[in-house]
Parts: structure tokens; C-alpha cells; sequence
């Protein structure tokens, strides 16, 4: 395992790890799907899923591209999506910020909830559009904390701050930051558009985010930044009846690589 995997907030092994990346895609794939079907690939297109977790997104793109399609779903940890079969599917353990793609091989690249866990974002998307080839498609799609950072309720307000330095590789503002990035790479028709999430007891969604901050109750406390029962108040927090609360913004931005480009 990667110096990025030991650091990462969420190992597959956590044990409701499966639970939380459903709850994840339950939240996140028709707004995934409606951005990769507004992009209007061919049939036949391949395709590049980076940090493909359980697979819904790869899943998806398999049936979406059809038979003569190609689907490449990479992770750091691949023992889920090892568990699909699909015939035009390929699974790769493969680290974003060092491991390399031919470049033109890709007609779609998408980054889903990945560039705001590790260092050098920027490098790593230019990685990712040189594996585009002329006239393929990056949608990079991440969280923004911001909005969830300045939340009024002081208890739910305090874990983004907490998160990060825990985490300090991880970015709070990834989100508002491919607003920026994607018009640095080269790329043309370029568009982007965001959802926020209004997180409310009782819902799948306070589940997702109750997992979510269960499963980092280690790092906050071991890094100093949350005690035990500042950690358990918070998690407890999104059981009470009055709560209502920002999570995050998802900020997705798309562009195309110009189809006479030679770099």
C-alpha cells in the first residue's frame, strides 16, 4: 500500500466502509450521470474511472459505452471493484500521482472525490488530460467544505478544521479550486456546475455523514485536534432533532481537450 493509502481517511478495511461508499453513490451518481451524459460520448468510447471505489460509476460507463466500449477503473485499493465482472472492463491498482497512462488513451477521464485527499492536485490533473486524447473529456468532480465549515451550529462547524489537520494533505476548498484548475490545462468548452448538501436526522444522507465521521474517529483523537467525547458529541450531533446543517458543496467541472491538440 501507497504512502497515500495509509494516510487516507477511508481504507476499504474500516468495517462499514462498504455501507458508507453505497450511501456515497446513492448521493453522488445521477449527479455523475447526468454530467458524463450532457458530455455526448460515442459509443464505443474509453474510458478512464480514477479512484473507482465500489464501482457504480464503472459500472455504469461499461453499459453506458456498450459492448465496444473500454472501461479502465483504477484505486489504491482494488478489492472491490475486483469483485465486478464485466466483459469490457478493466481493473488496475494504480496510483494517480505517480503511476502513468500511454498518453491519447482515454476519450472520458473522470475524477470522482479523489484530487482532495492528496498533494499536488495540479500536477496530477495535467497528468490526467495528457491521457485524454483529442477531443476526449476530463470531468473532475470533488467536495468543498466551505459552506459545511461556515455552518452556524458551532458543534457541526468544528469537523472540517478538525478533518484537515488530521489530514493535512487533504484540501477543504478542492471544490471552489477546479473552478480555477480547469481553465489551466488547455482545455475548451469548458463548463461546471454544483449541488449542496442540507444534511437532515434521520436521512440516508446523515448516515453517510455519521459513517464518515465515525471512521476518522482515530486519526482526530490520535492527532490531537478532537477528544473522545468532543469526536462521540459531534457524531451524536446528527441525531438530534434539531439539527440541520450544510455538508458539502459537489463542484464538478468538465472541459475537452482540443481535437488538433499534439501535446
Amino acid at each position: 500500500m501507497t504512502d497515500h493509502a495509509r494516510h487516507y481517511a477511508f481504507p476499504h478495511a474500516g468495517a462499514n466502509e462498504r455501507r458508507r461508499l453505497e450511501l456515497f453513490a446513492e448521493r453522488l451518481d445521477p449527479l455523475t450521470v447526468r454530467r458524463i451524459q450532457a458530455l455526448g460520448l460515442a459509443p464505443g468510447a474509453r474510458c478512464l474511472e480514477v479512484g473507482g471505489g465500489r464501482g457504480s460509476i464503472a459500472r455504469w460507463l461499461c453499459e453506458y459505452v456498450g459492448p465496444a466500449g473500454r472501461v479502465t477503473a483504477t484505486d489504491l485499493e482494488t478489492g472491490f471493484l475486483s469483485e465486478l465482472s464485466l466483459p469490457n472492463l478493466e481493473v488496475l491498482r494504480h496510483d494517480v500521482t505517480s503511476d502513468e497512462f500511454p498518453d491519447r488513451s482515454f476519450d472520458l477521464a473522470h475524477v470522482r472525490a479523489v484530487l482532495m485527499h492528496i498533494p499536488d492536485r495540479m500536477a496530477v490533473l495535467r497528468r490526467v488530460v495528457s491521457w485524454l486524447a483529442p477531443g476526449g473529456w476530463l470531468l473532475a468532480e470533488d467536495c468543498d467544505f466551505g459552506l459545511w465549515l461556515a455552518d452556524f451550529d458551532p458543534i457541526w462547524a468544528a469537523h472540517p478544521s478538525a478533518w484537515h489537520e488530521a489530514f493535512p494533505n487533504g484540501s477543504l476548498a478542492q471544490g471552489r479550486a477546479v473552478l480555477r484548475q480547469i481553465h489551466q490545462l488547455g482545455l475548451e468548452d469548458i463548463g461546471a456546475d454544483a449541488e449542496l448538501d442540507i444534511v437532515q436526522p434521520g436521512t440516508a444522507l446523515a448516515e453517510f455523514y455519521q459513517l464518515s465521521i465515525a471512521a476518522m474517529a482515530g486519526p482526530l483523537i490520535s492527532s490531537g485536534v478532537m477528544t473522545a467525547a468532543e469526536e462521540a458529541r459531534l457524531e451524536a450531533r446528527l441525531d438530534d432533532p434539531d439539527f440541520l446543517g450544510c455538508g458539502f458543496a459537489f463542484i464538478g467541472a468538465w472541459g475537452r481537450r482540443p481535437a488538433g491538440s499534439l501535446g
